[in-house]
């Protein structure tokens, strides 16, 4: 761009011409540069640079030569990069006692008189003061109401992320908070419902009530639309805990019984309990090891009570035997009262007596089969003072006559009479 004064090339931006002074004219300046377009009076105009040019020329004795064909004096040789760079100058003294202005961008002081700085009056004041406070009522006001008006959205979404998250106690505290606070509080309904017969489910379970707990689950389940909802999912965990929990309360009341027909010895009954229990194929290994181990016991029961009743059959038949063994010789004592001499009935009584004590001996005998190590020691210690109080009965019996066969007599009778009385009361022992 050329000067319009001089003519000259102008090599920067600027608003005088570095070669004659004159103001520069812009255009398109920018805001970097706006802050210069208004400048005092004294600064607008031509400048004069006599005495720039004489600092110059003392500070540096060859200003104005050239070197190399370029004049170093040049004002522009700051900007030329073909002139060396010049040796700092020392700092010039300002001759002026004028005090410096102060250091500001702007260029003039505002004007006192100008509206644009003119200190606005009370009024005027009070009423910006009024407007402001208006604006900022008018904010706050705002404010609360999109709060108010957004605070059941916000209530609503924490519900819906309790629920999605599977917290369903906190989703229902947020639903029915917003319920409250929703303008269609009815649209919630379903949603509280299904909460509310969750916990109920819940609930159930806690209370081992498995029975209505499986009830109330399945109809969640099918009240529940979306199968990959974190609530569908909470149904059916719960429904299974329930139905195992059901299965386990059935299966032990189920046992119970079962051990119940066994200590009663109601084999039948226990048998077909656990053969009930068996079929379950619900039951857990240790279920039905629990069954394998009381059909177990069963079938040892059954054994001993087969045994048992053996036995008694068998003690039965071994006591009609000794019982028709007695018959047999309560008829024979009958041919000693007809005896025709002391010498025959002498020999009858003998006889008997034998006979009598080879059946107790053989009943004995019989009693250490079936009485237990206790009982039997206790019968034989009885036995052993019983015979002592027959031989010592039957001694004074033949020592009360003087005639010798009669004597004889009277001690077969007394150990005929003895025996046999022992005989009898161990057939009621069989």
């Amino acid at each position: 761009m050329l000067c319009k004064n001089c003519g000259k090339e102008l090599p920067i931006a600027g608003k005088f011409c570095p070669f004659c002074g004159a103001t520069v004219e812009q255009t398109g300046i920018n805001d970097e540069t706006a802050v210069f377009t208004s400048l005092p009076d004294e600064l607008n105009g031509p400048i004069d640079l006599s005495a720039f040019d004489a600092v110059m020329k003392e500070g540096h004795p060859s200003a104005g030569a050239e070197e190399d064909g370029v004049t170093t004096g040049d004002p522009l040789a700051a900007t030329d990069p073909r002139i060396p760079a010049a040796e700092p100058r020392p700092p010039v003294r300002r001759t002026s006692s004028a005090p410096e202005p102060p250091r500001t961008t702007y260029f003039s002081q505002p004007d006192p008189d100008d509206e644009l700085y003119r200190k606005p009056s009370k009024g005027k004041k009070a009423a910006v003061i009024a407007v402001v406070v208006i604006l900022i009522a008018a904010l706050i006001g705002g404010g609360v109401w999109f709060f108010l008006s957004r605070q059941p959205d916000e209530t609503l979404t924490l519900a819906e992320q309790y629920l999605n998250r599977g917290d369903f106690d906190k989703a229902l505290e947020y639903y029915l908070a917003a319920q409250a606070e929703a303008s269609d509080p009815s649209a919630l309904d379903p949603t509280i419902q299904l909460l509310e017969d969750f916990q109920t489910a819940q609930d159930y379970v806690d209370n081992e009530q498995y029975t209505e707990a499986v009830a109330a689950l399945k109809q969640l389940q099918n009240r529940v639309t979306d199968p990959s909802s974190a609530l569908y999912e909470a149904i059916e965990e719960l429904l299974a805990e329930a139905q195992a929990a059901q299965s386990d309360s059935e299966f032990a009341a189920d046992f119970q019984r079962a051990q119940e027909y066994l200590a009663n010895s109601q084999y039948d009954q226990c048998a077909a309990m656990l053969d009930t229990l068996d079929a379950d194929d619900t039951l857990t290994d240790d279920q039905k090891s629990q069954v394998a181990d009381l059909r177990e016991e069963l079938t040892k029961a059954q054994e001993a009570a087969q045994r048992q009743e053996e036995n008694q059959q068998q003690q039965a038949e071994q006591k009609q035997d000794f019982s028709s063994r007695m018959e047999e010789l309560e008829q024979r004592d009958l041919q000693i009262a007809s005896a025709a001499t002391v010498e025959d009935e002498l020999a009858l009584t003998a006889g008997s007596f034998e006979s009598w004590d080879a059946l107790l001996m053989d009943m004995y005998d019989y009693l250490s089969t079936i009485l237990n190590a206790d009982q039997y020691a206790a019968e034989e210690a009885s036995f052993e003072q019983w015979v002592n109080e027959r031989d010592s009965g039957a001694e004074n019996a033949a020592s009360a006559v003087e005639d010798e066969t009669e004597a004889q007599l009277a001690s077969y009778s007394f150990r005929q009479s003895y025996t046999k009385a022992r005989c009898y009361r161990l057939l009621d022992m069989m």
